[in-house]
């Protein structure tokens, strides 16, 4: 049975009827990774799967490498520490 929503708790408070107990919330933890991503020219993928092949790192492991090269070139702290 699906979660009644709060609209749908409202309605059943405004038509007489009583209202279900609230249920325990679960707070959920921050994730351990989050996405980074942009659109790009299909090249660009092209490259970067050349890469892959060339050196058997795969391809979360290819752009944290560029990321680190971008971050050094800029003085930035690297943040990739090359977990697979």
């Amino acid at each position: 049975m699906a979660k009644p929503t709060a609209l749908a708790a409202r309605l059943s408070v405004a038509a007489g009827k009583k209202p279900a107990p609230p249920t325990a919330t679960v707070k959920k933890e921050a994730p351990e990774t989050v996405l980074v991503g942009a659109h790009f020219s299909p090249e660009v993928r092209r490259s970067l799967i050349i890469v892959r092949g060339k050196t058997g790192l795969t391809m979360r492991q290819v752009i944290g490498e560029a990321i680190n090269d971008l971050c050094s070139k800029y003085g930035v702290a690297e943040p990739y520490d090359g977990e697979a």
